[in-house]
């Protein structure tokens, strides 16, 4: 199928991307059960296992969404016309995966501020990172709401919903990361009491990191199938309107 005739333009492009977010995702997820649950132990005292997986999840967030702006711009602009919302939300979730990548590789470097536990790094960036990733999911949430059809089949709405559970994601690791940020003690943070709210962090985190999975998951087989298989059903029957049924 050419790009010509094809409703997904540039498809080989955007799934490689979505491919590559959910391998993030995966790392991200295995990142934060190894930190939160410690496992393997052994590499976590002296492998930095969780390290390592954030500093790959983190440069394949740069590269999905480097590629997924490139494909905005030269695949969809051409053809859907031109989308600020779309194309701010990315930027903001590139500018976010460089953020991300400090806090990993500045502990790789042996980098490791004064009263933090051993290989924690630089302590603001994962906040200041997720702070940028839940706002471009959120403008992006926004802006792609009006898009959804219910007389279309799901997989015409795949990406609305894709990104409703991605900002859905981002909701719960940014107050995640947000309670271990504030709770942090001066100077490395603010060193607010958040008292209990601390044991939401543990689950905030997996269950973030699990539905960027799901959304990823749900955009690569959109933008692998849609478009080539037997459209089913709509997802809801709308009945129209007439003068009659007044």
């Amino acid at each position: 199928m050419s790009d010509a005739v094809d409703p997904i333009p540039g498809r080989t492009e955007v799934l490689i991307a979505n491919l590559i977010f959910v391998v993030s995702s995966v790392l991200l997820l295995l990142e934060f059960t190894s930190i939160q649950y410690q496992w393997p132990y052994d590499l976590i005292t002296e492998g930095q296992s969780w390290n390592w997986l954030g500093a790959l999840s983190c440069v394949g967030w740069f590269f999905g969404f480097a590629i997924l702006i490139d494909w905005i711009v030269f695949s969809t602009f051409p053809v859907w016309g031109f989308d600020r919302q779309a194309l701010a939300g990315a930027t903001l979730k590139l500018i976010a995966s460089v953020l991300f990548c400090i806090q990993p590789f500045a502990a790789l470097a042996g980098y490791n501020p004064d009263g933090q536990p051993p290989f924690s790094g630089v302590p603001w960036s994962n906040f200041a990172g997720i702070c940028f990733f839940h706002a471009g999911n959120m403008l992006n949430a926004i802006g792609m709401l009006k898009l959804i059809d219910t007389r279309a089949p799901f997989l015409a709405n795949a990406p609305s919903f894709g990104m409703i559970i991605f900002a859905c994601a981002t909701w719960f690791l940014v107050i995640a990361d947000g309670i271990y940020y504030f709770s942090l003690p001066k100077p490395n943070g603010p060193g607010v009491d958040v008292g209990s709210a601390k044991n939401f962090v543990k689950y905030g985190q997996v269950i973030g990191a699990t539905l960027l999975l799901v959304g990823s998951l749900l955009y690569t087989v959109w933008s692998l199938v849609f478009g080539r298989v037997k459209e089913p059903e709509p997802l809801l029957r709308v009945q129209p309107l007439n003068s009659s049924s007044r």
